[in-house]
């Protein structure tokens, strides 16, 4: 049995979780996910005593290379590594635990940690192409973090539509209750006008056709680094418009 750890502070590692699977072909895996850790009885994730009852043959760890607290330390499994963008000196000051060997390191998005590989491997994960319902001239506020963050989205894209008098009804998808909760939530990029989100993993690899349109606005996080990962797709942008002339 190959587990997939994909435990951390919201549900985008499990969306993760299933495009790498789907990359690497592998429909049987069983996906481990928790954002909760019972740390007064016990410092460690209840998820971890059921990952060793389900004697995997091999972990695939997600984002965190010893899990969200260091939870997966001296685990004698054999580990493959998801990588994405972190904080690293951050993480490694919260998780010092001894680095294990990985079998194999699949970089998602361009990282700048290492850890321990026999090898390392690119992989490309793709979204399925949908379309939008809606019919009106919308802007799209996509986030699914807490409401301050969602109300912060908001007024930015209410901003930019006064210097650009622009009218058009702003579509909030959010799952704190603001707007409408919509899974998933790329189903109506495509005929946007505007999409207006934070820096995530997921929302970036989402946008990624959209990126003419998109306006990215990247939160602070305690590991994930939205800010290095907004200033690249800039970067790419500025590059591109720099070529066309």
């Amino acid at each position: 049995m190959i587990v997939y750890y994909a435990v951390g502070g919201g549900l985008g590692h499990v969306t993760r979780a299933r495009r790498v699977l789907d990359a690497l072909r592998i429909d049987d895996a069983v996906i481990v996910a928790s954002a909760r850790a019972d740390e007064r009885v016990t410092g460690r994730y209840p998820v971890v005593d059921s990952l060793q009852s389900l004697r995997p043959e091999r972990i695939i760890v997600d984002a965190f290379p010893l899990g969200l607290r260091g939870e997966l330390a001296g685990i004698d499994v054999p580990l493959d590594y998801v990588a994405r963008l972190l904080r690293w000196d951050e993480y490694r000051r919260c998780v010092p635990h001894p680095m294990p060997r990985f079998g194999t390191t699949y970089l998602v998005e361009e990282v700048t940690h290492r850890v321990p590989s026999e090898r390392v491997v690119e992989l490309r994960l793709s979204v399925e192409a949908r379309h939008s319902c809606l019919s009106y001239p919308y802007w799209l506020v996509v986030h699914s973090g807490p409401e301050d963050e969602v109300r912060e989205l908001i007024a930015y894209a209410e901003e930019l539509q006064r210097i650009e008098n622009d009218e058009s009804r702003i579509v909030v998808v959010s799952q704190c209750g603001i707007g409408i909760d919509v899974v998933p939530a790329y189903t109506l990029f495509s005929n946007a006008k505007r999409i207006i989100s934070a820096a995530g993993f997921n929302v970036m690899l989402e946008t990624e056709p959209y990126r003419d349109k998109h306006h990215v606005v990247p939160m602070p996080r305690r590991f994930d680094d939205q800010f290095a990962r907004a200033a690249r797709r800039r970067y790419d942008f500025s590059s591109r418009i720099c070529a066309a002339r």
